[in-house]
């Protein structure tokens, strides 16, 4: 198996683990989820250089992915959770984005040496 797969297996991995933890645990603190940031920025970094072999492509499509989770979180706390203490924080979704970018760098250095 090739190192895209393995991160796209990874990354759904990932999202199942958070999912979990979140609700046996009701964890809810956001320095909890800053690994998964960065960790699925590697994972992104990985399967979107694979796609394209272009860093800044690769970086460009990361961010999207992590803008598109923000919307996503924003959503489900405006819709589904409704509750002001799960609102989410500007800083939170900046620390989010960066973590994205940093693990997105780590991501297709990883590529280049395999």
């Amino acid at each position: 198996m090739n190192l895209p797969a393995l991160s796209l297996l990874g990354l759904i991995s990932l999202y199942l683990i958070a999912q979990v933890a979140t609700f046996i645990f009701g964890i809810r603190n956001d320095k909890f989820y800053a690994p998964f940031h960065f960790v699925a920025g590697v994972f992104l970094g990985i399967i979107f250089f694979a796609l394209s072999k272009n860093p800044f492509s690769t970086i460009s499509l990361t961010l999207l992915a992590g803008i598109l989770w923000e919307v996503y979180e924003y959503s489900m706390w405006k819709h589904v959770l409704k509750k002001s203490k799960f609102k989410p924080k500007r800083q939170d979704t900046i620390n989010d984005l960066f973590l994205d970018f940093l693990g997105t760098l780590l991501g297709i250095f990883l590529s280049g040496q395999f």
